[in-house]
């Protein structure tokens, strides 16, 4: 599980880029990250984040105008003399604001590479961010992504440790499958990707099935297949790096325009006319602050992305648009951040 908050300096720069914002209240903030925009700060990239454009919005809006509800004294209090009564609310009022009242700076619940376009979660109170983060703990919150992959794979993406692919159905019942599956007979069928993931301690970038690495598995589904070309619904089911990247990769297959886990394209394929891997967060459901009620906000497919859908793999048209269909989730707002 992965947030991030950390008190970093707001630069008086222009943020370059249009974020669209997919919901706002007190509590929380959820936008859907376009591909090519580096999530937050890092040694390597200290400007230009989409933390940046998340400060430099927020600072526009001004400060914090919640307000805690008047309350009645606590059973007690009244055998208090009035400046210990006077005491005890102030330091009720304090607490209430330390928990209910904006942060300083929202907390950051999630992550995506940078290349990966789609929903984003942000905190804004020190309870929500508590109740999210319980739920990305227990492994109750759903993150489904919508990916497109190839059937090909470079060596040393092959697993190092115990790797297995498992057809589930909806019965309970699990099927054991060998590694050279063919995705193609699985269509509409759940896939469990099994296998613990780390760094190469070759190459620090790409992660690999490894036995030192952390449990990790990956569920996908088969929505489409076309030409070789595979559209996938994934659910990480644990958070680690790269994870749907390197699981996939592992079990033969990896995403289109991936430079990293998919081998080098063919000049005038079409997995040489996407200029980044096939990969996007399209949404994320869990029960919100404070009214512990299941929401799921949708991040509906970058341009880039349908483009290419269109004119290459047009039998994933009709998969996709019923995904969103069958989501009713909240979609992105016409407001971005600028």
């Amino acid at each position: 599980m992965f947030y991030y908050k950390m008190p970093y300096f707001l630069k008086s720069v222009a943020i370059p880029y249009n974020i669209p914002i997919i919901y706002q209240d007190h509590h929380l903030l959820i936008v859907n990250k376009p591909a090519g925009l580096v999530v937050h700060p890092t040694y390597k990239h200290n400007g230009d984040t989409m933390w940046d454009a998340i400060l430099a919005y927020l600072a526009e809006q001004g400060g914090d105008d919640w307000r805690p509800p008047d309350l009645p004294d606590e059973p007690g209090w009244e055998h208090a003399p009035a400046e210990i009564r006077q005491m005890l609310r102030e330091k009720r009022l304090a607490k209430l604001h330390a928990e209910e009242g904006l942060l300083e700076r929202p907390t950051l619940l999630h992550r995506l590479d940078k290349d990966t376009s789609g929903v984003i979660a942000l905190a804004r109170t020190a309870r929500a961010c508590r109740h999210v983060i319980h739920q990305f703990s227990s492994h109750t919150i759903a993150k489904t992504y919508l990916a497109v992959a190839q059937r090909a794979a470079p060596t040393w993406t092959e697993p190092r440790a115990p790797f297995t692919v498992t057809l589930c159905s909806p019965t309970g019942e699990a099927e054991m499958l060998p590694l050279s599956f063919d995705l193609a007979n699985y269509e509409q069928r759940t896939l469990l990707l099994d296998g613990p993931l780390q760094r190469d301690p070759d190459e620090r970038r790409p992660c690999i099935v490894w036995p030192d690495g952390q449990s990790s598995m990956t569920q996908i589904k088969l929505l489409a297949c076309q030409n070789d070309l595979f559209l996938l619904e994934a659910q990480p089911i644990t958070g680690r790096t790269h994870q749907i990247r390197a699981h996939l990769a592992a079990a033969g297959y990896s995403l289109v325009g991936d430079p990293v886990y998919a081998p080098d394209p063919t000049p005038g394929t079409p997995t040489a006319a996407l200029m980044r891997q096939f990969l996007h967060a399209f949404s994320l459901s869990f029960n919100e602050y404070p009214t512990n009620v299941r929401r799921t906000f949708v991040a509906p497919l970058p341009p880039d992305l349908s483009n290419w859908l269109s004119q290459y793999f047009p039998g994933a048209q009709v998969p996709v648009q019923q995904l969103f269909k069958d989501s009713r989730g909240i979609l992105s707002h016409p407001e971005q951040l600028s």
